[in-house]
């Protein structure tokens, strides 16, 4: 009988604790899912954009970006964004969704409608499958930018001069700067093109997929490494073709779109990027919506896996720890990137009306597709 009452009390001990485990359980769970919006403070369930928000916000943010909306506040910019009040300032609101960290790449345009939108949240310990994807994407990457980097023992000072100082600046003919120009830009091409081709996903895409992203996306790269490769204390800049020349040469051969390339650097240079989230940059400026492709939606699957890699690789670095806006910041230098790929369009269309020396077949192929139309 007393054996009877024994397990019959470790019966009742063991259901007690059962029922403990079971409602903790459901707490964590509860207070998982029903964690607040990271605008407004109201019930967000899941991430939206790379961020947990509510559907309310989320709704916003994607209306906003996908039409292009120019809001304007009639206070300070500083309006209170709660549950509450966020529809009275859709300015404040929108510029709180932008500081928390949602990311307007990530918005599908009309034309690429369906379930998208969410970036994936933190990996799990046990996702080994996720991790290890994205560590071989970045691995490639990064193996691809080193293999088309300059040797640093192996520069190339053929053309390079530095100012005199006592006589006159050394002349050179327009045509020369010129032609150093193209030839530069030229070869330069070539080794970015040898990265182009090496990102993850790219050569599954079709030829003239390839061929367009490539020529589209050559310029951009090639402000985007020089940018990451010169420091502004220098006097020196180091070409993709490990060519080196003087400052002062590169006034007369890149014109005014050099002064504002270094001004790009120095803006590069305070995000403090290590290479692994710098390649996942240089990969989304390749991987991009473009006029004419033919397979937008596979192009965009590419590009939020290197999305999913970039914030994997700042949420294991300490740069992460500055705040979750900081990927938003990293992402925010792709469209400065376009504009300083459009002012080297002009210098190369004013080249070609010129005519003092033949553009290469390469550099106008580029040209031609880079037409933002």
């Amino acid at each position: 009988m007393s054996q009877i009452q024994n397990i019959y009390k470790y019966s009742s001990s063991l259901a007690s604790s059962f029922n403990k485990n079971i409602e903790k359980c459901f707490r964590k769970v509860s207070q998982e899912s029903l964690q607040e919006c990271a605008v407004c403070g109201d019930i967000a369930v899941c991430q939206h954009y790379g961020v947990r928000t509510c559907e309310g916000c989320k709704g916003f943010f994607k209306r906003t970006v996908q039409k292009k909306s120019k809001y304007v506040c009639l206070s300070n910019q500083s309006c209170p964004v709660d549950r509450r009040r966020r529809n009275r300032c859709q300015f404040c609101r929108f510029q709180k969704c932008l500081v928390v960290g949602m990311v307007k790449e990530v918005v599908r345009t009309d034309s690429l409608r369906g379930r998208r939108g969410r970036l994936p949240s933190k990996q799990k310990d046990n996702d080994y499958f996720g991790i290890h994807h994205n560590v071989s994407l970045i691995s490639t990457l990064v193996n691809s930018h080193k293999d088309t980097t300059p040797d640093i023992s192996r520069l190339d000072y053929a053309t390079y001069s530095e100012p005199p100082y006592v006589s006159s600046p050394l002349i050179v003919s327009e045509s020369e700067n010129v032609r150093k120009f193209y030839l530069i830009l030229n070869s330069s091409v070539k080794r970015i093109e040898q990265f182009i081709y090496r990102i993850p996903g790219f050569s599954e895409l079709c030829e003239a997929d390839q061929e367009l992203l490539f020529q589209s996306a050559s310029l951009e790269m090639f402000v985007l490494r020089l940018s990451y490769r010169t420091n502004s204390n220098d006097s020196n800049i180091i070409f993709c073709n490990g060519m080196v020349m003087h400052k002062t040469q590169c006034e007369r051969v890149f014109g005014d779109w050099l002064f504002n390339i270094l001004e790009f650097s120095k803006q590069l240079k305070n995000l403090e990027m290590d290479i692994t989230s710098f390649v996942c940059l240089c990969a989304l400026a390749v991987m991009t919506e473009r006029h004419g492709l033919q397979e937008p939606i596979k192009i965009e699957d590419i590009q939020l896996k290197i999305i999913e890699s970039l914030r994997d690789s700042l949420f294991f670095n300490s740069t992460y720890q500055r705040g979750s806006y900081h990927f938003s910041r990293i992402l925010g230098i792709l469209p400065e990137l376009r504009s300083l790929s459009m002012q080297g369009l002009q210098r190369i269309f004013y080249l070609k009306i010129e005519d003092l020396v033949p553009i290469p077949s390469t550099i106008d192929r580029m040209f031609v597709a880079s037409l933002p139309f």
